[in-house]
């Protein structure tokens, strides 16, 4: 059982051992299902299929968090589907506690003289100024939040993305969703908490100004990662851990 770590836009899928395959492969499943639908199974069928089933779920143990319970559940889900906002209010929550978080879009057009003809043409550029920005478009139910970084090695500003929000509207919490081996594979929906805490722990926004723009987190089972993981960055920033 490993520890939950920090909490992405998608997780990957989870890999498989050859033992693990080879447990209980989807051509039986589907071979086996099948006969059931057709009732033909036999009591030595099912028997069969469930113990190929237990022994694949005992082998993908490992692939399971630690605390995972805290996404589990009706009133664990319950807990987490809450205060829903569209990006746009994220943003302008942001906005109000003093963050230069842009709404508009990361790409503009200027008009110029074109080199050659000297005509007015129309030059897409990117923006230069802004410390946060939603990106242009959703994709697969997420838009990007972008910023300025520096890059350590060049000593250059470069645009990179920070995290994304759930389109068109997000909870504040994040919901996993769990395979049938009970193992946790991508977000199902995407908390805002989640988007924030990612650029805390990037240092690009500070844990006073999240505060500031949607007051402090609720003291319960849907918050306690978040809050594991911002005791962590703060011991990180003043020394005390490496």
């Amino acid at each position: 059982m490993r520890e939950a770590g920090q909490i992405y836009s998608n997780f990957p899928r989870v890999t498989t051992s050859y033992d693990e395959e080879l447990s209980i492969s989807q051509e039986a499943q589907d071979y086996y299902n099948s006969l059931a639908k057709d009732g033909d199974s036999t009591p030595q069928m099912e028997e069969a299929l469930e113990k190929a089933y237990i022994k694949a779920y005992a082998v993908s143990a490992k692939a399971r968090w630690k605390g995972q319970e805290r996404w589990q559940g009706r009133e664990n889900v319950e807990r987490r589907v809450v205060n829903i906002l569209h990006p746009h209010d994220v943003m302008r929550k942001l906005q109000r506690a003093g963050v230069d978080a842009r709404i508009e879009a990361p790409m503009y057009y200027v008009t110029m003289p074109d080199d050659v003809t000297g005509l007015p043409v129309q030059v897409k550029k990117p923006r230069d100024v802004g410390r946060i920005w939603l990106g242009d478009e959703a994709v697969k139910g997420r838009i990007g939040i972008f910023g300025w970084v520096k890059d350590e090695r060049t000593e250059t500003r470069r645009v990179k993305l920070l995290s994304s929000l759930q389109y068109p509207c997000g909870p504040e919490w994040s919901v996993m969703h769990f395979n049938q081996w009970n193992v946790p594979i991508a977000e199902k929906y995407r908390g805002w908490r989640t988007a924030l805490l990612q650029m805390i722990l990037k240092n690009i926004i500070t844990e006073e100004e999240v505060d500031r723009a949607f007051g402090p987190v609720v003291l319960n089972p849907a918050s306690e990662l978040y809050r594991q993981q911002l005791q962590s960055h703060r011991a990180i920033r003043k020394g005390l851990v490496q």
